[in-house]
């Protein structure tokens, strides 16, 4: 990675700084455009940029623990319990 690489240009710095919001869908449009433009020219940031993206999902496919059976009944029963303390 360079400070300023390939013909759409763009601070690498700046760029890797908004990956996070960008590989999340979470950027404006320009900014989008712009960032997608530097990762096409720019090989070491895009190769930051799947490394990032496999890194989530990864995470997100070990990640899909459930609540404990019962857990959520427990919840709204204590609620209930609580709430009717409140009132009475």
């Amino acid at each position: 990675m360079t400070d300023n690489c390939g013909p759409a240009g763009g601070n690498c710095a700046e760029i890797l700084a908004e990956l996070d919001v960008f590989l999340d869908g979470e950027c404006a449009d320009d900014l989008e455009a712009s960032v997608r433009r530097h990762l096409g020219d720019c090989p070491p940031c895009m190769d930051r940029a799947d490394f990032e993206r496999g890194l989530r999902e990864l995470i997100a496919s070990k990640c899909r623990d459930a609540a404990p059976s019962g857990l959520v009944d427990r919840i709204v029963d204590g609620l209930r319990a609580a709430s009717a303390r409140e009132d009475g």
